[in-house]
């Protein structure tokens, strides 16, 4: 069954986390595959790491070989993944 998207209500309902593996524990027990490292950088000088959770695989793959290839990718991509960014600290921006 594939992943559904986090509400606000369920954020709020989230543990608070201490670091950033303590964040990607959580999520990787709850979604398993589902919950994917994008990308990582720094913003303000902490470490912060992009991870998206996939709703629609098929549609996440698609759109990101078209990317890929500088092809238009159809709007079904935009609602085939969540972004997820976690904090070094283990706070969470969670994209609505």
């Amino acid at each position: 069954m594939a992943a559904q998207k986090i509400t606000k209500e369920e954020e709020i309902k989230l543990p608070v986390f201490n670091s950033h593996l303590d964040a990607v524990k959580h999520f990787k027990n709850k979604y398993g595959d589902d919950f994917v490292l994008k990308s990582q950088g720094e913003k303000n000088g902490e470490k912060i790491y992009i991870y998206v959770l996939l709703l629609d695989k098929e549609a996440f793959k698609e759109g990101q070989e078209k990317l890929a290839r500088f092809e238009m990718v159809p709007p079904e991509f935009t609602n085939s993944f969540q972004s997820i960014e976690i904090m070094e600290n283990g706070d969470l921006r969670i994209a609505y």
